[in-house]
């Protein structure tokens, strides 16, 4: 399991073939999207679900805190890092507090 620490968020991202057409499509027929193009789009999702907070979240920004988990959110482009839990080998995006830009309202992910 991955813990997210201090001023972090553990974010699971939407995946590529969730939202692009494109990938969605080759999905259907089976085909197999090249490694290193499908790491470069899933890179640039900006969305994703809040799975874990760190300590000390929003704690610099004062006032009451952006997000909470399960809330959907917007973060910035190409930001944070890409990690693979080690037992369920899922993949999740481990970012500061300040790359989440906005909290998609109405959306939640529990």
């Amino acid at each position: 399991m991955i813990v997210p620490l201090g001023h972090r968020l553990l974010v699971k991202p939407e995946k590529i073939e969730d939202i692009d057409p494109a990938f969605a499509a080759a999905r259907r027929l089976n085909l197999e999207i090249a490694g290193n193009e499908k790491t470069r789009e899933q890179a640039a999702v900006e969305k994703g679900v809040v799975v874990a907070m760190g300590t000390t979240v929003f704690q610099d920004f004062g006032g009451e805190p952006w997000c909470s988990v399960g809330d959907v959110v917007g973060y910035t482009r190409y930001g944070g890092r890409f990690l693979t839990d080690p037992e369920t080998k899922e993949n999740y995006i481990i970012l500061n507090d300040e790359d989440i830009i906005c909290r998609y309202a109405g959306e939640k992910n529990e």
